[in-house]
C-alpha cells in the first residue's frame, strides 16, 4: 500500500483538529522494528484525527534516527518524546508504568491506542473498527482483539492468539482475571484516556502492568472483544521482556513474588469481589513457577513446598513424576515451546 502524505491524511480529517485517538508507542533499541510500527500507524484509514506519541527511551542504536525520518514527513501527526537518559534504568519499581504515564501525559486524544515499538498493526482499519465498537458501548473503557504471535527468528508460521470467540462480545472482569496476562494482547489495546487518571499506588509495584491495567479498565463495563486479527506481537525480540524472562532467573523469581503480592493488592482494591478468581490464578502461578526450568531445582522445590497446600493431587503427582527432574522439566518446556511458538 502506498503511503499517504501528511497533507492527504489531514484532508481526510477535514476541519477536525483535535485528535480523537492518541497512539502511544514506547520504544527502546528497536531499530529493526520501529519502522513497521510507525507505518502501521500511518496506514490507518479514519474519518477522525489521530496523533502518534512515540516515547524513545534514549535508544543507543538508530531507533531515534528512524523516528526523525518519519517526523520530517509527518510533523503534525508524529509527536516524539526523546529521552536524553534511559528512564527504565533509573526506576527501582515498575519499569513500564511511569513511562506509559509520561507518554499518555503528552496525549490529547480521548482514546489511547497502545503499541510497543517492536510490534505492529496489520489492518489499516484497526482504529476505525475499534473506536466504532467502543462508541457503541459508552460504559466500556477498554477493547482488544486477537493477534498474530510471531517468534523472532522462528521458522514456524505466525500463530493466532487470543481468539476467544467467532463473534464480537463483551468479556466480564472475572474472565479477564482468569484469562491471565495473555488473554488480552498488549498490541491490541485501546483504552479510554480517563483510565490513566486514577492509577492506584500499588500498581507501580506490580511486575505485569498490562494484566492488572486491563482488569482495572474492565471493572466499569467489561472489555470489548473484536473478533478480527489486526496486529502482530513479536515474541522474544532482542531485549524484550519475554526474552529476559526466558533467561534471567532473578527476574523470574522477582516476577513470581511480585505477582503474588500484586494479586493480593488488586483483590483488596476490588473489595474481595473476585477472590475466588484471584485464588485460581495464584494457584496456577505457583505451579507454573515450581515447574519453570529457568529456576534451579532447589528454588523450584522451595516454591513447591511453600505452596503445597494450593495444589490438588494431580499437580502434586505431576511434580514428583516429571518436574522434580530437571531434564524432564526442560524437555516438557521445549515440547510446549515447539507446539505454541
Amino acid at each position: 500500500m502506498t503511503m499517504r502524505t501528511e497533507a492527504e491524511m489531514l484532508a481526510e480529517w477535514g476541519d477536525q483538529e483535535t485528535p480523537l485517538v492518541s497512539i502511544a508507542c514506547i520504544t527502546y533499541n528497536h531499530e529493526s522494528y520501529i519502522a513497521d510500527a510507525i507505518e502501521g500507524f500511518l496506514k490507518q484509514r479514519t474519518d477522525f484525527p489521530f496523533e502518534i506519541v512515540i516515547h524513545d527511551d534514549a535508544s543507543t542504536d538508530k531507533t531515534a534516527d528512524i523516528i526523525r525520518f518519519y517526523l520530517e514527513k509527518y510533523p503534525r501527526i508524529i509527536k516524539p518524546i526523546f529521552q536524553k537518559e534511559n528512564q527504565a534504568s533509573q526506576l527501582k519499581k515498575n519499569l513500564l508504568l511511569p513511562i506509559i504515564l509520561t507518554t499518555v501525559s503528552h496525549a490529547k486524544g480521548r482514546y489511547i491506542a497502545y503499541c510497543d515499538g517492536d510490534d505492529y498493526w496489520t489492518d489499516s482499519n484497526k482504529l476505525a473498527i475499534q473506536i466504532a465498537e467502543m462508541q457503541k458501548y459508552s460504559n466500556c473503557n477498554v477493547s482488544f482483539h486477537p493477534v498474530f504471535r510471531q517468534r523472532i527468528n522462528g521458522k514456524k508460521r505466525a500463530k493466532i492468539i487470543a481468539k476467544h470467540s467467532a463473534k464480537n462480545k463483551i468479556f466480564k472482569p472475572k474472565q479477564l482475571i482468569l484469562g491471565a496476562a495473555k488473554f488480552c494482547p498488549t498490541v491490541s489495546f485501546i483504552f479510554k484516556a480517563n483510565v490513566f487518571e486514577s492509577i492506584p499506588k500499588w500498581l507501580f509495584d506490580a511486575p505485569c502492568t498490562d494484566y492488572f491495567l486491563q482488569v482495572l479498565a474492565s471493572l466499569n463495563g467489561g472489555a470489548i472483544y473484536i473478533s478480527k486479527v489486526m496486529a502482530v506481537y513479536r515474541a522474544c525480540s532482542s531485549g524484550s521482556w519475554s526474552e529476559q524472562m526466558s533467561k534471567n532467573k532473578n527476574l523470574v523469581y522477582s516476577y513470581f513474588t511480585g505477582m503474588l503480592s500484586s494479586l493480593d493488592d488488586i483483590d483488596n482494591y476490588m473489595n474481595k469481589k473476585y477472590t475466588n478468581e484471584i485464588g485460581i490464578i495464584k494457584k496456577k502461578l505457583c505451579f507454573f513457577m515450581c515447574t519453570n526450568p529457568t529456576l534451579s531445582l532447589e528454588e523450584r522445590r522451595k516454591i513447591f513446598q511453600e505452596n503445597n497446600a494450593k495444589f490438588n493431587f494431580n499437580r502434586k503427582l505431576i511434580w514428583f513424576l516429571i518436574f522434580r527432574n530437571k531434564k524432564f522439566c526442560e524437555l516438557m518446556y521445549n515440547v510446549k515451546s515447539y507446539i505454541f511458538d
